[in-house]
């Protein structure tokens, strides 16, 4: 049955060559079509499963508060310049951001809170706790308003009293120092020049402008069209200040970060990577094919079927996905270099057969007749293989493997009717001669026949190999920090770390999250838990952390504070005194009786402060955006945000368990963050890996026994892959090269690569075991070309931006090529020492070892 399918499979590609070739450049016309709809998807986090708590809940809440959608505009500004001086330019920016219709908000000097004195004043006590208040009566008693008022002569009359004109104006009582204190826990770090009144670094070199655009930055179009627009913003605020600034003033250069350049550099780098890796792999697999058979033809027989197969398959990636990540935007390097063994198979086949004096159309026969039934098993486990990644919950994987299983489905039906028809049509006039045709060994038939006449020490290096190289394994480390997998190279990450150094603000921060209908609830946890972080601080498990409670204390204290002002009305804090002695010390110490007309009902307010302060009653557009980072209304929910800073900037492999315990009985409270992200991905990947592993492995042995029915040759065809993965782990901790979220799959990748190798010279040797040992050469050629192409494929992930597919191309590389290795030493070696008993023990009768 099997022989009358592929003498009809020859007969139609002999009769029908043209219309084949003819259906084939409809079918990738079509298909290229299909892809031109494919996007590339930026975003990381995309890449994580979905049906996880710890990964839910970290997407809900950047969601939910926007953290991640901010666009930065970076000034480094000139060395030893005043920032005063590029005002004009600061500004024109600013504005012309703000005039944006793609922008909702836009940032760049510090909240002052003397500007907002009106709303603040009023509200100052309600600020402080009740254990504060004794100190507050102390200044406003007769002799501490007597001691304040001298104070502020004193001051006035020095060198510095210009700048602290402002503060005596706004703080006569010098009650400062209690609400500094008050709020240095809302620093989170921060390191600013307060004094510039801009977003400035300490040492003045950089400046930010903050702005919050519109829509998300994973819209890659819109992100696009942001910075294009801000490009021109910028440039015409440059060109203007270039006119205005006096001559020879430095111009400040602009950089840009936040989720927005990230994005955008993102998708371009995808992009770039998807471009580099598809024209180095098909170049590099072309340029071995045309040296392993040395004929310009070879090109056209290997290139037409590569680019149809690689076609159809990103066809299919238009129509079903759509949107591509950074992992799964890797297949077609994968494609090159898999597809391109069945091609060598085939053709190297066609080859032999020709050079032994056949004719065109014999030898078409006879190659589709011996190698096909291979190709088909081959293709069939390497696509399950693939295939096994669909069971996993990392979808930049699961897409990996649909695509390239897929597309190894796709290289065989190009293989098995495109190839034999160009070769027909190609050599039509060829029949009645037969032409000498090369195919080089690159080595593989000399590494054979030592292997073959030395299988005993063939058996014993590779023993010897694998334990010195699962000794080292043991050395392998897991890496898994997401973040790890961004790309290397993206501007907007290597400005966000410049300006993680320059501010001293950590990027990594954690979040504690409240949530519950009741704003007062939500208000009282987040200052419980504030206080609990409090204490943290010290011992450095925490740097600090930022939230509403510094800004709007707990209901209860407020009431508590509003008790004890309306107790003390007729005595320490009876504002009628206050004001009294206080215009009496102002007229003894020269100052204007109405110098404080406008500050002292304001300040009278604060005293007789009767309800609480709350989000509902901030009045203040100001506040209420200031509050919108800590504090939002989601969904009939009140969220509170706090954020935790790590210690060095940077937190450890596992979250501090004292952070852990903060949360451990309550269901609606969340602490989240990147780190705690890692750790349970960590888990969820090497579960994943493991299952897909196995299944893979267990699918290609039931194939292999089907295709066999023999367990012996089962277990051989998986020798090589054993010797390949330890070697690989072994050369990979000799190497520092670390297991992360995406190569911790290689291994997995092998089963289907390797296998193939072990699959064709078993195939040849079951075809003429008498013979193999000369037969073989041809088939050890094809491995070994098949294994650099291979090699080629999968090591162009070595030129990728993003660290994850970088190291794919590494660990593969060693994978890939010791599995070659083992297929045309270890097997030839066995195949012969099982020969060697058969002989010793029947020898009378012609063994056939499987």
């Amino acid at each position: 049955m099997t022989d009358r399918i592929l003498d009809a499979l020859a007969k139609l590609c002999l009769r029908h060559s043209k219309l084949i070739a003819i259906v084939s450049l409809v079918v990738g016309l079509g298909a290229l079509a299909a892809a031109s709809r494919i996007h590339f998807d930026p975003e990381i986090l995309n890449l994580i499963p979905e049906n996880n708590r710890n990964v839910n809940e970290f997407r809900k809440v950047l969601r939910d508060m926007g953290t991640l959608d901010s666009h930065v505009i970076v000034l480094n500004m000139p060395a030893g310049r005043d920032v005063g001086e590029y005002e004009t330019l600061i500004s024109a920016i600013a504005e012309g951001y703000r005039a944006s219709p793609r922008i909702a908000d836009v940032n760049y000097r510090i909240p002052n809170p003397l500007d907002l004195v009106d709303v603040i004043l009023p509200r100052a006590m309600l600020f402080l706790d009740p254990s504060e208040l004794p100190a507050v009566a102390e200044k406003l008693s007769d002799e501490g308003i007597r001691e304040s008022v001298a104070r502020n002569r004193a001051i006035l009359q020095t060198p510095q009293s210009l700048a602290l004109k402002q503060l005596i104006q706004f703080d006569p009582f010098n009650l400062s120092q209690l609400f500094m204190r008050k709020f240095q826990s809302a620093s989170g770090g921060f390191q600013i020049d307060a004094s510039s009144g801009y977003y400035l670094s300490a040492d003045r070199s950089t400046l930010l402008i903050l702005t919050k655009p519109k829509q998300a930055a994973q819209q890659v179009d819109f992100a696009k069209a942001l910075l294009n627009e801000g490009s021109l913003i910028e440039a015409r605020a440059l060109s203007q200040f270039r006119r205005t600034a006096p001559p020879g003033t430095p111009i400040p250069s602009i950089e840009h970060t936040g989720g927005y350049r990230i994005a955008v550099s993102d998708a371009d780098l995808i992009r770039r990577d998807v471009i580099v890796n598809v024209l180095t792999s098909v170049v590099g697999v072309l340029a071995i094919f045309l040296w392993g058979f040395r004929r310009p033809a070879s090109l056209f027989y290997a290139g037409a079927p590569l680019i149809l197969a690689l076609a159809m398959t990103f066809g299919i990636a238009g129509i079903v996905y759509g949107t591509l990540s950074s992992a799964s935007a890797g297949f077609a390097a994968l494609l090159a270099g898999l597809g391109i063994d069945f091609i060598m198979v085939l053709y190297g086949r066609y080859v032999d057969e020709r050079n032994r004096g056949a004719t065109m159309p014999h030898a078409i026969v006879l190659a589709i007749r011996s190698t096909v039934p291979g190709v088909v098993i081959a293709a069939v486990t390497t696509a399950a293989t693939f295939y096994a990644f669909l069971s996993t919950d990392f979808r930049g994987m699961s897409q990996l493997g649909f695509l390239t299983g897929t597309g190894v489905l796709f290289f065989l039906g190009a293989v098995v009717f495109l190839l034999p028809a160009l070769i027909v049509l190609s050599e039509r006039g060829e029949r009645k001669r037969a032409p000498k045709l090369f195919h080089h060994s690159f080595g593989a038939d000399r590494i054979m026949d030592v292997a073959v006449r030395h299988p005993k020490a063939t058996l014993v290096a590779w023993l010897v190999f694998t334990l010195i190289c699962g000794a080292l394994a043991t050395r392998l480390r897991f890496s898994d920090n997401v973040q790890d997998l961004r790309a290397k190279g993206n501007e907007g990450v290597l400005n966000q770390e410049k300006i993680t150094k320059k501010f001293g603000q950590s990027f990594e921060f954690m979040m504690y999250v409240i949530q519950n209908p009741s704003l007062d609830h939500v208000v009282t946890r987040t200052h419980a838990i504030t206080n609990e972080l409090d204490t943290l601080v010290p011992s450095g498990v925490i740097a600090s952390h930022q939230s509403i409670a510094s800004f709007v204390p707990p209901r209860e204290q407020q009431m508590k504070v509003v008790t004890e002002l309306q107790a003390g009305r007729a005595g320490r804090f009876d504002f009628d005194r206050i004001s009294r002695t206080f215009r009496q010390e102002l007229q003894s110490n020269g100052f204007r009786p109405t110098a404080y007309d406008d500050y002292l009902p304001l300040f009278a307010s604060a005293l007789a402060a009767s309800e609480p302060m709350t989000m509902d009653n901030l009045d203040s557009p100001e506040m209420l955006e200031f509050a919108s980072r800590f504090m939002k209304q989601v969904n009939g929910n009140w969220m509170s945000v706090i954020y935790i800073y790590p210690a060095g900037g940077r937190w450890p492999r596992d979250v501090p368990p004292q952070l852990l315990a903060l949360n451990d009985l309550r269901q609606e409270e969340i602490l989240t963050g990147i780190n705690l992200v890692s750790g349970t991905l960590r888990q969820i990947v090497k579960a994943d890996a493991t299952r897909a592993t196995i299944l893979a492995v267990a699918v290609v042995a039931v194939l292999l026994f089907l295709s066999f029915r023999s367990l012996k040759a089962v277990l051989l065809v998986f020798t090589p892959l054993t010797a390949g993965c330890i070697g690989m782990f072994g050369l990979m901790a000799v190497l520092n090269l670390e297991f992360n979220f995406m190569n911790v799959f290689v291994g997995l990748m092998l089963v289907g690569v390797a296998t193939d190798y072990a699959l064709y010279m078993i195939q040849r040797h079951r075809e003429n075991p008498a013979a193999f040992n000369q037969a073989g050469h041809e088939t050890a050629k094809a491995v070994a070309m098949a294994a650099l192409t291979t090699i080629v494929g999968y090591g162009s992930f070595m030129t990728s931006h993003y660290p994850g597919l970088r190291s794919i191309g590494y660990a593969s590389t060693f994978g890939v090529g010791l599995s070659g290795l083992a297929a045309i030493t270890l097997i030839p070696a066995i195949l012969m020492l099982g020969k060697r008993t058969n002989d010793r023990q029947n020898p009378d009768d012609p063994a056939r070892t499987e």
